[in-house]
């Protein structure tokens, strides 16, 4: 049995350790956090509403996959993948965690291994960064005592029809042979298309443009949105003609809302950024871009506070209801959720707030100042005068009927999503407005 080891068992990691070790590999998983460890473990699932990673995770033996703290069992991997976080400290990379994963795997390796780096870099990282710490604390050379590769995660939390093991993948190594052993081995673990590309930096731009294109795609939705709001048309209007020619061209839409949130979208395009500028290349368009979905959040408060000023309201004399935490639907992830903007502005302008996530865990993120949070929306509406859509949670989406909306005198709903009908919300004698609409 091969055995392999899996750096970081965060939203990344985890789910392909499980995919590994339930195709036969015997899986080391390292992760610093302790609980995390023993959690799975215990063969918990530290994911909310994710009942087929639920399932995965149960039919793992611990003699297929064992998570520890320890990274003594890399010396007796043939494959390690590392899939550590590279966050943005004020939208500049930090590759300090890939970093220090680097310097564990080089202390243990030896000949014949290969070295995976999942984490999302900038264009050149695994060359500069990590190639040289594996080669000098180790002493061994790459693409000759050992294979290194960059292979790009590609993850959709919550998304039923695509998990790890059937998302297509690209792959691009040291050499054209680390770069035939990485798509081996990933070819033997995922049932779909492993892409092997020109070489590292190729496989690493993939992943941050990728994001980018997304980012900027949004982008233009949202000024679409905003444009909307200032002349009195509606985005959804907009959007049902350009999908007149979608229809028959193929052309790429997004949505617009409150912005863009998770850890890939709103922080790829800065390791774009950082690329182009290092290459003295403009990189304005997209500074504008990611700009303008980071205000988004402001945005919607600043026309929920004009929009009852118009009727002789003011925000700070209002309870909000904030209806959603996470960055997208039906999950609990909300790192960098916009909806946290919303509701730091939120608490800050009305009179009281109120929060609801079904599937957000209460932590540091989601802990709002002068903010209470309820565990039901009956709970949560109230005391409420205005309701905010903050995710576009199932939940929202057929709770919150007129009669339920009548029953607690709400006057507003903006919803931040456009993902309620205006009319059923209308219809409850209830003032609406959602972003564009």
């Amino acid at each position: 049995m091969q055995e392999i080891s899996v750096i970081g068992l965060g939203y990344v990691g985890l789910p392909l350790a499980v995919q590994a070790a339930e195709k036969g590999y015997k899986v080391n998983g390292i992760d610093y956090n302790k609980e995390l460890v023993d959690t799975i473990n215990d063969r918990r699932s530290p994911y909310v509403n994710d009942v087929r990673f639920e399932r995965a995770l149960s039919r793992v033996s611990l003699s297929n996959f064992n998570a520890t703290s320890s990274y003594e069992n890399i010396a007796n991997s043939d494959t390690v993948i590392i899939c550590v976080p590279t966050p943005t400290e004020n939208n500049v990379p930090d590759l300090s965690i890939v970093s220090k994963a680097s310097e564990q795997v080089a202390e243990h390796l030896r000949e014949g291994q290969l070295i995976v780096l999942e984490s999302t870099v900038n264009p050149g990282a695994t060359r500069s960064d990590v190639l040289p710490t594996l080669e000098n604390i180790s002493g061994l050379k790459a693409g000759n005592d050992f294979s290194l590769a960059h292979c790009p995660e590609r993850i959709d939390p919550g998304n039923d029809r695509f998990h790890v093991g059937n998302l297509n993948r690209v792959v691009g190594g040291m050499t054209p042979a680390c770069t035939d052993k990485a798509t081996s081995f990933y070819k033997s673990i995922i049932d779909a298309k492993i892409l092997p590309l020109g070489s590292l930096e190729e496989a690493e731009f993939v992943k941050s443009w990728e994001n980018s294109h997304r980012n900027v795609m949004i982008a233009l939705a949202n000024t679409a949105a905003i444009l909307c709001d200032s002349m009195d048309m509606n985005i959804d209007n907009v959007l049902q003609g350009l999908n007149s020619k979608v229809e028959q061209f193929g052309l790429s839409l997004a949505s617009p809302g409150i912005g863009v949130g998770g850890h890939c979208i709103p922080e790829d395009i800065h390791y774009v950024i950082r690329s182009a500028r290092e290459s003295g290349i403009d990189t304005r368009f997209l500074d504008s871009a990611a700009d303008l979905n980071d205000k988004m959040p402001r945005y919607a408060v600043h026309q929920l506070q004009e929009l009852v000023a118009e009727r002789g309201n003011k925000l700070e004399d209002l309870n909000v209801a904030l209806l959603g935490l996470a960055y997208k639907p039906n999950i609990g992830d909300a790192r960098r959720s916009p909806a946290i903007e919303v509701a730091h502005q939120l608490a800050r302008y009305s009179n009281s707030l109120s929060m609801h996530d079904p599937f957000a865990a209460k932590t540091k993120e989601t802990i709002i100042h002068g903010a209470r949070r309820y565990d039901t929306i009956e709970e949560t509406l109230s005391a409420a005068d205005v309701v905010f859509i903050g995710t576009a949670h199932d939940e929202y989406i057929t709770e919150l009927t007129p009669d339920l909306l009548k029953r607690h005198g709400i006057k507003y709903l903006y919803d931040g999503r456009n993902c309620i009908g205006e009319q059923t919300v209308t219809s409850a004698g209830v003032i609406y407005q959602g972003v564009g609409r």
